[in-house]
């Protein structure tokens, strides 16, 4: 977790455009009294990162007052890898995507997308992912909460 939490300092430090894409696993997985949605909102503010809800995470985003964009992952990777507008709110290219609430085959796909895009990406879902820059994996639900928490706490 250490070198997630120095790898997102360091950008945000440079003043690196981050996005933010939020899955509908979100909405789904609990982690103690939180869902994944929390880490997402709080992660979003310690960043000033933006949000692109995909699959129905977007209406309990907005529920919560975060301004969420809601956008089909494929949509995405398309604007990311061939051609960028300023559709999600962004005015450049955003170098680093953080995705979170994503099942592995998917991510799979999007992490080597982004790759060849030349962005760089962070994987905060409990699921090795080797093409990404940095992913968390192999943690109990426990453990996975905690290290949320941390990455939260000390940016």
């Amino acid at each position: 977790m250490a070198d997630i939490v120095g790898y997102l300092n360091s950008k945000l430090t440079n003043k690196a455009k981050m996005l933010i894409m939020c899955g509908e696993l979100c909405s789904r997985i609990a982690l103690g009294d939180k869902k994944l949605l929390d880490y997402v909102i709080q992660l979003a503010s310690k960043t000033d990162a933006t949000v692109a809800a995909t699959g129905n995470t977007v209406v309990e985003l907005k529920k919560r007052g975060l301004k969420a964009r809601k956008m089909f992952a494929a949509e995405i990777v398309f604007y990311l890898q061939y051609n960028w507008r300023e559709e999600l709110g962004l005015s450049a290219k955003p170098e680093v995507v953080v995705l979170v609430g994503y099942n592995p085959d998917i991510l799979k796909s999007i992490v080597s997308a982004l790759k060849s895009a030349g962005v760089d990406t962070v994987v905060l879902d409990n699921i090795e992912i080797e093409e990404a820059t940095f992913s968390i994996c192999a943690l109990s639900f426990q453990e996975w909460k905690e290290g949320l928490e941390g990455i939260i706490n000390e940016l």
